[in-house]
């Protein structure tokens, strides 16, 4: 009997435990879990947001910029990252509205069809960009789009 006391409260012990990340207690991905006085570990201001900026993980809090240092265990200010110049995955939207009654169904198809086609003109596919493209691709992919929906009786601004 007291063996099987001894078991519950070991296994409720490894529920309770928290995870640990790579920088140990209170390192990424581990610690604490939630908003709260110390939520983010030490050396961070509770209220500090993550902030994802390419493949790092940033904390911002009050303007200032944090990153984990796994060497001191602590979160320290750094310089703010510089600002990579990206083409916004919005700027490659055209939109178009139906002018001749077409229906969402015809609309979805004339939408995919001239996407393809204006794929197949510019060489470019914001579908599968995976980093910043040439304004002149992307405009060249946006001005064949427009002209087949334009084409296809849609009013594109």
């Amino acid at each position: 009997m007291v063996g099987l006391c001894l078991l519950v409260f070991s296994i409720s012990g490894l529920l309770k435990a928290e995870p640990q990340g790579p920088g140990g207690h209170g390192g990424p991905g581990g610690g604490h879990w939630g908003p709260g006085p110390g939520a983010h570990g030490d050396g961070l201001p509770s209220y500090a947001r993550e902030m994802w900026i390419g493949s790092m993980l940033y904390f911002v809090a009050a303007g200032t910029y944090y990153l984990w240092n796994g060497s001191s265990q602590r979160y320290e200010a750094v310089s703010p990252p510089a600002a990579e110049p990206q083409t916004s995955v919005a700027s490659y939207e055209v939109i178009a509205y139906p002018a001749r009654g077409q229906t969402s169904e015809q609309q979805g198809r004339d939408r995919y069809e001239c996407h393809t086609w204006a794929v197949g003109q510019s060489g470019f596919d914001p579908a599968t960009t995976a980093q910043a493209v040439a304004s002149d691709a992307v405009e060249l992919y946006r001005r064949a789009l427009s002209a087949c929906l334009g084409g296809r009786g849609y009013s594109v601004n």
